[in-house]
Formats: C-alpha cells, structure tokens, sequence
C-alpha cells in the first residue's frame, strides 16, 4: 500500500520498516480505517484522504473498480439473511 514515511512517527515507532509487506499492509489498514471513520464510512472520500486528493474522483474510482473486477466475497449460505443487502450474494 502507499504509505507515506510520516505515518510510523505519528501512529508506530519510526523503526518499523515500511518495506516490509506486513508492515506496511497493517499500516495502509489502519490509515484507510482512520479516514472511514473520519468520512462516517464513505470509501470514495476515505480514498481520497488517503491518497491526498480528496474531491477529485480519479484516484478512488480506480480502486474501487480495481476491487470490483479482482475480488469478490460471497457469503456462505449459513451468514446470508433474506432481505439483507450487505450479506447477500450478488
């Protein structure tokens, strides 16, 4: 993830190594997490906060559709809800 060298001084401790994968995917987590909150959970502007370009739609509608053509959940038969939109397999 795209994880600015800011971020381990103010949420870690600047010896964690960004480079590493586990690292740096915890850290990318745990910012997209904090701008979800900050937009009431509206991923388009989280995005954007995270990659700095709140407002303009580029950045979030290629992640977005990245997501959507790569990855995709379908809840087992046992957690699916009638009626339920977030639950249902689409």
């Amino acid at each position: 993830m795209q994880v600015m060298p800011f971020w381990p001084r103010h949420i870690g401790t600047p010896r964690h190594n960004l480079f590493d994968l586990s690292t740096n995917l915890r850290y990318g987590c745990t910012i997209l997490r904090h701008y979800l909150d900050i937009e009431r959970g509206d991923l388009y502007r989280a995005l954007g906060r995270y990659n700095g370009s709140l407002g303009k739609p580029e950045y979030p509608n290629l992640v977005v559709g990245a997501w959507k053509r790569n990855w995709s959940w379908t809840a087992p038969p046992s957690l699916r809800l009638a009626g339920d939109n977030l639950t249902r397999a689409r």
